[in-house]
């Protein structure tokens, strides 16, 4: 069951959702001065184009509101940074494997995630991983801000492709039709050919990617799809998605 997240606000909706969360025993207020400063890498420009790209922090977060995703774009947990303290090489596999389990947990909807290790020195730490940060304390970690800025980077070429693949839908009449949880078995048995249906189905994919150029920072690509969307919405009556 979904919870509403009374903390969002109209700005929200050209952000995408990263979820930070501790793995294992990590001490609060380490965690908490950790999320701090990985909370104010708050937008990215993005390197060879002239945009910006908004993040979004939680530190709770239920993956069940993450089916809202395709309602609305910016409620979905599209990356996870997991932090995790480590003192010995034996205790590796294991934290390794919590890490794994986390992931799982938004696996429908992750785009990337990072795991920020602390404490663990020796050979496991030179070990070249673009998913994992070794870092010998919580003292000593002067790179974690470049870290999530290129993880965001990462973020944005999953985004952008995202974007690209459903602006440039070649499947015709054939374009799933979108839903929130509680549709889905109101849907069930109806003529998947009728103009009404075929309408209802291209409203909502023109709003969907209205929300992902929205989130991509192409704010007059975003407007043209709204528009569109609007209209097609508003054709079949279907108010729920034309209000979102």
């Amino acid at each position: 069951m979904s919870i509403p997240d009374y903390m969002q606000c109209a700005e929200d909706h050209q952000t995408v959702l990263v979820v930070v969360q501790p793995v294992g025993i990590v001490p609060e207020d380490q965690f908490f001065r950790i999320y701090k400063r990985i909370a104010g890498v708050s937008q990215v420009s993005v390197r060879d184009s002239q945009r910006l790209l908004y993040i979004r922090y939680r530190h709770h977060y239920l993956p069940e509101n993450s089916e809202w995703g395709d309602f609305q774009t910016h409620r979905k947990v599209v990356g996870l940074i997991a932090v995790t303290t480590c003192n010995s090489a034996k205790d590796w596999p294991q934290t390794s494997e919590r890490f794994h389990g986390q992931k799982e947990v938004y696996s429908s909807t992750l785009y990337d995630s990072r795991l920020l290790v602390f404490g663990l020195q020796g050979e496991i730490t030179e070990q070249q991983r673009t998913d994992v940060a070794f870092y010998p304390s919580y003292d000593e970690c002067p790179d974690v801000e470049k870290k999530v800025e290129d993880f965001v980077e990462s973020i944005f070429i999953v985004l952008e492709s995202k974007r690209l693949d459903r602006a440039t839908d070649k499947s015709g009449d054939k374009i799933p039709l979108l839903c929130v949880p509680f549709e889905k078995k109101d849907f069930v048995g109806l003529d998947t050919d009728s103009r009404h249906y075929k309408k209802r189905c291209q409203g909502r994919m023109r709003k969907h990617v209205g929300d992902l150029c929205l989130q991509a920072g192409m704010l007059q690509d975003a407007l043209v799809h709204y528009h569109m969307a609007v209209e097609l919405l508003r054709a079949v009556n279907d108010l729920l998605w034309l209000g979102a």
